[in-house]
């Protein structure tokens, strides 16, 4: 199985109230009866092998990264300054 960090399913595109069909698949086919996966949204994914992180998930994470970004130019340029 990939191993996809720390992740939860409510992380994940395939995620639904309704439940998770991708999950439901991968275990019919390790022969596990066919079932209706409905997994909590914070439950963990970091194993799931259908997990693909969400476009919101993902839009998150770049204005994380945007943030951290300003932050590390402003502090450079504050310490520039205080030379």
């Amino acid at each position: 199985m990939r191993n996809n960090g720390d992740v939860r399913c409510g992380d994940c595109e395939h995620y639904s109230d309704d439940g998770c069909e991708e999950a439901a698949e991968v275990l019919a086919l390790e022969g596990w009866p066919r079932a209706c996966v409905c997994p909590d949204d914070s439950a963990d994914a970091s194993r799931c092998p259908e997990f693909a992180l969400s476009g919101g998930c993902l839009l998150a994470q770049d204005e994380e990264r945007s943030a951290r970004e300003a932050e590390a130019r402003v502090a450079a340029i504050k310490n520039f300054m205080s030379w």
